[in-house]
């Protein structure tokens, strides 16, 4: 087999519009170009027709000469295709033809966070960026879970699509490189001098050739929070090792509460010490404070429409399960007026499937916080895939889909908060999750019951929790 220094030498050749890699992928047009390579706009013959577009990322010619950037691309390329993540970039395929080494992405319509945050200079509070930050620092989290570290995260790398996502791309580049040492020799592949990183972005320990760890990400991550926040590089665009010289300090943005100014100071120290532990820690210390009595709002509106087709089909000879798919279903009947396509459609299935996986493993280990907003409080979470389904989709198989999987995760919040009711644990807890699963299920009369039982338990009543509190009060729930 021919090896990778040989097979690169070839390469040179520029791609044009109409060009066709595989007799597959016809070129379309440039669409980005960066340090580690370029990405072309291309149909897919092989696609369906309503949506044949893909994205192609090409190794750059800066990297050809290097024995071992091949193998950094396929690494790439075989470590994004096992992700499934909500916030990371679909990637399809990994290939290679004479000249050109490719990975097939998914296309997506929309802008860069580095755009945006041209086009929405200034100061911003918060919660008025906060679905970004939180997003982002979801899939950064995904990805340390996994054991990749990206290595270059930046506003240039994370994309804000048309339909509402938020992707973070390229992933990992950097980091393979630098670990993969040159056949005979102990000489690495210097990122910094190929481009592999963004100087503005990357930790000290990073100018210093140490590997890199979560807390370097956690460190680039931090830095576009705060120009999220403030419009403005936290160290006026200088890197770290200079700013570190120069003991300069960032000034704390608007708007921010002494615990949050306090995650994002340390999130931004020189050294990884001085950093939360991972990117969650991070995320944790800067959420928004909510309003007591009204901890879900943008929950609160949707759900409280479903809640009332509900009642209106609500017929007494079905199951409830099947009340709930059918109230839901007439919910959404009617076809958005620019519906995406069924494929999406069914990534967005998968994504529910994903997060509601993901909640029901945090639930069984006691990590009832965290398993809540994977499966319905946050905005990466399994109920927000599947209303994207059920709010963007024409198809009759997506919705049912989707319908199933929300009657899934009003199950999970009756299963466990039963079992901790059985156990006569945690009332409080228990209760919280019962009222959840109510927002998301009015039809579950388990729910309900569970509600009564721990109404005699806690010793001001339901109400107390504020999640339950709107159920009781408005009369939704009778105790």
């Amino acid at each position: 087999m021919t090896d990778d220094a040989t097979q690169l030498s070839s390469f040179g050749q520029e791609l044009r519009p109409g060009d066709v890699l595989r007799g597959r992928f016809v070129i379309e047009r440039l669409i980005g170009e960066g340090g580690m390579g370029k990405v072309f706009l291309a149909v897919d013959r092989e696609a369906e027709q309503s949506n044949p577009f893909v994205a192609l990322k090409m190794l750059g010619d800066r990297f050809k000469e290097h024995p071992q950037s091949l193998k950094a691309l396929r690494r790439e390329a075989t470590q994004s295709r096992r992700l499934n993540h909500p916030n990371i970039v679909n990637v399809y395929d990994f290939d290679r033809t004479e000249g050109h080494v490719f990975m097939v992405m998914e296309y997506m319509r929309g802008t860069s966070l580095d755009e945006y945050l041209d086009r929405h200079p200034g100061l911003k509070r918060i919660t008025e960026v906060w679905h970004i930050v939180e997003a982002c620092g979801r899939g950064l989290h995904y990805l340390h879970e996994q054991q990749i570290i990206h290595s270059d995260f930046k506003p240039g790398n994370v994309f804000l699509t048309e339909e509402g996502e938020i992707k973070v791309l390229d992933l990992g580049i950097a980091r393979t490189l630098d670990e993969t040492e040159v056949a005979g020799g102990t000489t690495r592949f210097d990122p910094d001098k190929f481009g592999a990183m963004t100087p503005q972005y990357a930790s000290c320990e990073m100018f210093e050739g140490l590997s890199p760890t979560a807390r370097d990400d956690l460190f680039a991550f931090a830095c576009v929070t705060y120009q999220l926040l403030t419009g403005s590089h936290p160290y006026e665009g200088r890197i770290a090792i200079e700013a570190r010289a120069q003991k300069l300090v960032p000034k704390k943005p608007r708007g921010l509460r002494s615990r949050q100014w306090k995650a994002l100071r340390s999130a931004l120290g020189f050294s990884r010490d001085e950093r939360p532990p991972s990117v969650e820690a991070f995320l944790e210390a800067m959420t928004p404070v909510r309003r007591q009595g009204s901890p879900l709002p943008w929950i609160a509106a949707t759900i409280g429409v479903l809640i009332i087709a509900a009642g209106v089909v609500y017929l007494q000879m079905r199951s409830p399960e099947d009340r709930f798919v059918e109230a839901l279903l007439n919910q959404y009947a009617e076809n958005p007026a620019r519906p995406v396509d069924a494929a999406r459609a069914m990534d967005w299935v998968r994504q529910g499937e994903f997060f509601l996986n993901l909640g029901m493993r945090s639930m069984r280990a006691g990590e009832y916080d965290r398993g809540a907003s994977q499966l319905l409080t946050g905005p990466s979470s399994a109920f927000q895939s599947y209303r994207l389904v059920l709010t963007r989709s024409d198809s009759t198989e997506a919705k049912a889909d989707a319908a199933q999987g929300m009657l899934r995760i009003s199950q999970v919040f009756r299963d466990i908060a039963g079992e901790m009711v059985q156990r006569n644990e945690q009332p409080q807890a228990a209760a919280r999750l019962v009222c959840l699963g109510l927002t998301v299920n009015r039809f579950e009369p388990t729910l309900e019951q569970q509600l009564r039982t721990l109404n005699g338990t806690i010793a001001r009543g339901v109400g107390s929790v504020t999640e339950c509190r709107e159920l009781v009060n408005s009369g939704k729930v009778m105790l």
